[in-house]
């Protein structure tokens, strides 16, 4: 089993969008998948088809002293996830909060107790850090995508978490480049940055601007079953082989 952790630079860089259709991508080439929902705001199971008013997921459960293993769905297209779960109240979110810090290994220890087959990739979406929710993530992940858009906060601030992260005994962290649009000179010009001093930590793929991509959501559904021939179904499906062979070169499969 790998671990794949979806990190965003800053709000809005589109880490929710970016694990369900990971998760979506590697599915459709043949994939053991498991999209885990590890952001509060619970939102990845709406580009997976679940309903908007069903408020199951792990971490309700687990605030609710319930079995979390039965918050686990699978998507129409057959990707199985687990959402994170509505919860009643921030002094809710809070505590479990408090219990992740508490058990920091409480993720691994759960997919471990998981049914699965061994070359099944876990894409987990996360949080902004600090969080007790990212942090158990990590703790587990075979890989890190920082996802970033093309602005300059953006960059200042994923290129000083990848040069923190990149640290011996941690798993690569790369940056991936989301909502690149070509005509706008300042995204042409920040790529440039990027492949001339941070080539080696970043992906070759970039997922350019796509209304599809919004469109599909409003659909609950990926961009692969939404509009296949669509320039983001190509980019993602492009992504989801790269992160394959980042994996394979991480520990083989």
């Amino acid at each position: 089993m790998k671990t794949v952790a979806i990190i965003g630079a800053n709000g809005g860089a589109g880490v929710t969008t970016v694990a369900a259709h990971l998760a979506a991508g590697l599915f459709a080439a043949g994939r053991s998948v498991l999209a885990v929902d590890v952001n509060p705001d619970n939102l990845m199971r709406l580009h997976l088809g679940m309903a908007w008013d069903d408020p199951r997921g792990f971490g309700q459960a687990l605030a609710a002293g319930t079995d979390w293993h039965e918050a686990a769905y699978r998507s129409a297209a057959g990707v199985d996830f687990l959402p994170f779960g509505d919860l009643a109240s921030d002094a809710e979110l809070t505590r479990l909060g408090d219990y992740m810090t508490s058990h920091p290994q409480w993720l691994r220890a759960a997919l471990a107790s998981l049914t699965l087959p061994g070359e099944t990739i876990v894409v987990c979406d996360c949080p902004r850090l600090p969080s007790p929710f990212a942090a158990q993530v990590l703790a587990t992940a075979d890989l890190v995508l920082v996802v970033m858009e093309p602005d300059p906060i953006s960059y200042a601030v994923a290129t000083r978490m990848v040069a923190r992260a990149n640290a011996p005994g941690r798993p690569p962290a790369l940056l991936l480049l989301n909502q690149f649009e070509p005509a706008r000179a300042l995204h042409r010009d920040i790529t440039v940055l990027l492949r001339s001093a941070f080539r080696a930590s970043m992906s070759p793929v970039a997922i350019h601007r796509d209304a599809y991509v919004g469109e599909a959501l409003g659909c609950k559904q990926t961009v692969f079953e939404f509009a296949p021939r669509s320039q983001a179904a190509h980019e993602f499906a492009a992504l989801s082989t790269w992160v394959l062979t980042r994996l394979a070169l991480a520990g083989g499969q």
